[in-house]
């Protein structure tokens, strides 16, 4: 028996034919209504080939009262972190410690202050835009009813909101169309527990809003993004919906592209792209070292943050996404500080887990001898988004001795295992191939919000939908782009 719901009749058992089907049909919906990847560099296809995303058969099941929970939460986490980016004291004390043990780390924060120094701390545009999203896991213990427990905030490149939503409409297609069949576990897919993702949408709305905010009608959203971007599907139904639902112009752009094409002037900080003038930038890069190939690519970051156009996220922001912030939150006192509240602050606590860093304080000294006598409890993170990061259980030792210098053990936090239920079953198409199995689900909540970083006046704060990534229960990473999840979307039980 499952713990959230029972395993022995759900998915649905299908024959093979049946399954051959669905996965026919639905491999078909994603090509058509634009559910894909680009297809791998390593496979010699074309810049134009693409794929359908990696998606699970049928949606996977989660529990509607935590469900709802993790989207109650998200205004309030939304409204935290934009008081984090501003609070300039409480971020220097962070990232210049960081700064120390980490490369990356120290060449944002050295753009940082050269870009402080020259607007005298009074920067050019004061409202910053936020798409953030909260990630959640379920955890399960022999004594308690499940619970959710937030694994990180990303303050930056949150993504997957343009595709999951579409994951949700197909498999909604796919029950309406019959093809999960009529067999037992069936009766669980109901309009009412497979629920619109309104989270492409969602996120429109928030650079809509901040289009809106900046007040030219005929300035563009220039999409900063990787060269021959995998995920560049999921960032066009934003595009899509902004022009739609907003008549307002996106331009995509690589900081190669900013670098040589990008202009700001001098005297109005007005920001142009090809001769366009920009009114949001929209970091979906800038996020990983790799994105920085030149010291250009630095002056066109340094170049759109001295710029009048909305920053999404800027440069404070970005660094209030580092896993060491989410580290001293869960600190009572530090938390505090930003929610006054208690309730509230209860709120969230109840989603968090022990996170402990690796310093000399006394914390650090308990979290070294964790490491020696139970890393099996435990996932090591460093400041990095993107997947593949990192260091999980009794790995974690060997990994940290094989770092030489251990004052570069500064640079990562030790979390404590979030313990998802482990029965749940599911099968995912991954390149036109069906594998079935356990599997777990990850819970992001979108949230976006506006605020003057002056005034510290909250403009717009809404939850923007949300996205389901599933893996099997054996794979310790889950980035889907990074090839170790799929999109899924959830049945509420």
């Amino acid at each position: 028996m499952s713990t959230i719901l029972n395993a022995a009749t759900y998915p649905p058992t299908l024959t093979e034919e049946e399954t051959a089907n669905l996965a026919v049909a639905l491999r078909d919906w994603s090509l058509s209504h634009g559910l894909i990847i680009r297809a791998p560099a390593d496979t010699n296809a074309a810049d134009e080939a693409s794929v359908h995303v990696p998606l699970t058969l049928h949606p996977s099941p989660f529990p509607k009262n935590l469900f709802d929970q993790a989207l109650g939460l998200q205004t309030v986490f939304n409204e935290l972190y934009a008081k984090v980016a501003d609070d300039s004291e409480f971020l220097t004390k962070i990232t210049t410690e960081l700064a120390d043990v980490d490369d990356f780390m120290s060449d944002l924060w050295k753009l940082y202050l050269e870009v402080d120094e020259i607007t005298g701390g009074v920067p050019a545009q004061a409202l910053t835009l936020g798409l953030f999203r909260s990630d959640y896991l379920l955890h399960t213990t022999s004594t308690a009813e499940p619970s959710i427990r937030q694994v990180e905030l990303n303050t930056i490149s949150a993504s997957f909101g343009g595709l999951s939503s579409r994951a949700a409409d197909c498999h909604r297609f796919l029950r309406k169309s019959g093809l999960y069949g009529t067999a037992a576990g069936s009766e669980f897919l109901k309009d009412e527990t497979m629920p619109v993702n309104p989270s492409a949408r969602g996120l429109a709305k928030g650079l809509g809003v901040a289009h809106n905010a900046y007040g030219v009608k005929d300035f563009i959203v220039l999409f900063v993004v990787q060269p021959r971007e995998r995920n560049a599907f999921d960032q066009r139904w934003l595009e899509y919906y902004l022009l739609e639902d907003f008549g307002v112009l996106s331009v995509r752009a690589s900081l190669e592209d900013i670098a040589e094409f990008g202009e700001l002037d001098s005297i109005t900080k007005e920001l142009k792209y090809k001769g366009r003038h920009v009114a949001v930038v929209y970091y979906r890069a800038g996020y990983t070292p790799a994105d920085y190939t030149s010291p250009a690519t630095w002056g066109a970051r340094k170049k759109m943050e001295l710029s009048k156009a909305i920053k999404c996220p800027s440069l404070a922001t970005h660094f209030a996404g580092a896993k060491k912030v989410q580290q001293v939150l869960i600190d009572e006192l530090v938390l505090a500080k930003f929610v006054p509240n208690a309730d509230v602050r209860d709120q969230l606590k109840n989603t968090f887990v022990d996170i402990l860093p690796l310093d000399d304080s006394e914390l650090g000294k308990k979290a070294r001898e964790l490491i020696e006598t139970c890393p099996e409890k435990y996932v090591l993170k460093p400041q990095r988004e993107g997947g593949g990061n990192n260091v999980y259980r009794e790995k974690i030792p060997g990994y940290l001795k094989a770092l030489n210098d251990e004052t570069l053990w500064r640079g990562y936090i030790l979390m404590e295992l979030i313990e998802p239920p482990q029965d749940v079953r599911n099968a995912i198409i991954r390149a036109g191939k069906v594998t079935e199995g356990n599997v777990i689900s990850e819970l992001g909540v979108f949230g976006c919000v506006l605020w003057d970083s002056k005034t510290h006046e909250i403009k717009q704060n809404f939850e923007a939908g949300w996205l389901l990534r599933t893996k099997f229960a054996d794979s310790e990473e889950g980035g889907v782009a990074a090839g170790f999840g799929s999109i899924d979307s959830v049945l509420l039980i």
